[in-house]
């Protein structure tokens, strides 16, 4: 997920004709291009299907030849707008005064994990997709559709600074407590590890079109990419979302094998997640777990306050709030971590108390990539 050598690849790939193009209105519109109008027919539709999926009453438009306009070069375009889910609509391709939310903040926001995209850890990602019943990865054969999150493997590699000591961080911490063998240490001083890493991860729309966010850094907008400059994606079409394959990570005492050079070093998978409040409408809490809940959306509440500070230099929070937010959100960081420590906790409060936590880690998050406290933890 680092933006500098997201920005080299895109200037890369960007040397190369592509038949499906990208670009934005001055009203905030997509704007896509192809050489004919059946391809753009094809991706408006499935922009369509991911809205449709989000808001069920959303009645999908007529999506047909008159849309399509004749461009230069012998190229068509079409306009896209109402089908735009309203995140999207509202801050696609908007510049960005201060760092936060990150491709997988980014891709979890469209599952309501929280209510604006924020810091996510690689841990909490996967805590959602592998060990929960909300998401499952899609099956060998299976169709991928609109709204699925994309994830981006490839080999692992450690700094010198990182040496042989494990990352601290909010993430790791979390692993410490609810997989206590799972956090191992790196083999190496530094370089590759014989592991795979998990780079990054965008919402998938079609085989040609994806929507996210390439990394926390400010440079990184909130955009529509083409699947071919997708982030760490390679270029072996055998390995794209090839769903036989699996990721191996460096976890559980895993001993290093060779990945680099491999034809499938780097690789994609696609998962299927609920939306997290579809899923809760469903399941009968108890009155824990209903506690629970209200102290996640009093922070989410808190966290949407924090979101305006990526768009706007002019947007302000006083120190005395900023102060009690830390405390409060640290406290209950530190409370749901203990309460994880307990034996026999039932899935649904499982879920709820990592919500818990990850929504008040996120809060000291935010306010660290904003520059607002110290920093406490490497990205």
């Amino acid at each position: 997920m680092k933006a500098v050598f997201f920005l080299s690849f895109f200037y890369l790939s960007s040397l190369f004709p592509q038949d499906l193009t990208i670009s934005y209105s001055s009203l905030n519109s997509l704007i896509l291009k192809s050489k004919n109008c059946e391809e753009l027919i094809k991706q408006h539709s499935a922009i369509c299907e991911w809205k449709k999926m989000m808001n069920l009453s959303f009645d999908i438009p007529l999506i047909d030849n008159k849309l399509c306009q004749r461009s230069s070069n012998g190229f068509f375009k079409m306009t896209v707008s109402s089908c735009l889910p309203d995140f999207v609509k509202n801050y696609q391709h908007k510049a960005l005064v201060k760092s936060g939310a990150n491709c997988w903040g980014t891709a979890l926001s469209f599952k309501k994990i929280s209510n604006y995209p924020r810091f996510v850890w690689p841990q909490e990602m996967l805590y959602w997709q592998q060990d929960t019943p909300l998401c499952r990865k899609v099956s060998v054969g299976e169709e991928i559709q609109a709204g699925d999150i994309i994830n981006i493997y490839g080999p692992e590699y450690v700094s010198e600074s990182e040496g042989m000591n494990s990352q601290n961080t909010k993430g790791t911490k979390f692993w410490e407590v609810l997989f206590p063998k799972r956090l191992t240490i790196s083999p190496v001083n530094e370089g590759y590890t014989g592991h795979h890493h998990f780079l990054h991860s965008e919402t998938y729309l079609s085989k040609d079109l994806t929507f996210g966010k390439v990394s926390p850094a400010r440079e990184d907008q909130f955009e529509f990419h083409l699947m071919k400059e997708v982030y760490g994606r390679g270029q072996n079409t055998e390995c794209h979302e090839n769903q036989s394959l699996e990721p191996y990570f460096r976890e559980y005492q895993n001993p290093p094998k060779k990945i680099k050079g491999t034809k499938c070093e780097y690789f994609s998978l696609a998962y299927r997640c609920e939306s997290l409040p579809d899923y809760f409408s469903k399941q009968v809490l108890d009155e824990r777990e209903k506690e629970i809940q209200v102290a996640i959306q009093s922070m989410q509440l808190m966290q949407d306050q924090l979101f305006p500070l990526i768009l706007s230099s002019r947007k302000t929070i006083p120190s005395a709030q900023i102060e009690k937010m830390v405390i409060y959100a640290d406290q209950m960081a530190l409370d749901a971590l203990d309460d994880l420590t307990e034996t026999a906790l039932s899935k649904n409060t499982e879920m709820l108390l990592v919500l818990k936590y990850f929504t008040a880690a996120g809060i000291r998050k935010s306010l660290e990539l904003a520059r607002l406290i110290p920093t406490t933890e490497r990205l």
